[in-house]
């Protein structure tokens, strides 16, 4: 049942179609982003404003700055989740930490080649995933992903189809074989 962690004021909260409807699609997409939710949705930018900071005020739904982006997640979603989550989202990120989440380490080069992404753009990246401690790079130059390997993976499986990547797909076929 989707609204059995609600308590009866955030039942009220929702009672309304708008309302209801951005909750919903938080709650099956956690961590997506403002432009996610108006393009989804079809809400107009001065409702959908409207609602979400409400719901936020509300405590029913929690915002978390993201670079210049702000991502939306359902109150009862695990705070050490957020920033996973968030990076899972983006395209780029949640192809490199795939393929390391499946594989023990990979050079820059093995992930320029499975990305197709610029050598520049994958060391940027990288950067980013190694500030945040997810990953490690040896004195080699081969990275191994240091962050819950199993999380990761798990996080993908659970919301897989908020992804509409067939990445995803393969990545969770070679963790079940």
């Amino acid at each position: 049942m989707p609204y059995e962690n609600l308590n009866h004021k955030a039942l009220e909260a929702i009672s309304l179609e708008n309302r209801r409807k951005i909750y919903d699609l938080v709650r099956i997409n956690p961590g997506c982003h403002f432009r996610e939710i108006e393009r989804k949705i079809r809400m107009p930018y001065g409702t959908l404003k409207y609602h979400i900071n409400f719901l936020v005020k509300k405590d029913i739904l929690i915002e978390k700055k993201d670079g210049n982006s702000i991502r939306y997640f359902p109150k009862d979603f695990g705070k050490e989740n957020h920033e996973i989550l968030g990076l899972l989202r983006q395209g780029s990120i949640r192809k490199i930490l795939a393929l390391l989440a499946t594989s023990k380490e990979r050079t820059n080069k093995d992930l320029v080649r499975f990305t197709g992404l610029s050598p520049a753009t994958i060391s940027w990246h990288l950067g980013k995933l190694s500030n945040k401690k997810l990953i490690a790079k040896n004195k080699k130059g081969i990275y191994q992903l240091v962050s819950n390997r199993e999380n990761i993976i798990r996080l993908l499986i659970v919301y897989r189809e908020s992804f509409l990547d067939s990445l995803v797909n393969k990545t969770i076929e070679m963790w079940e074989n």
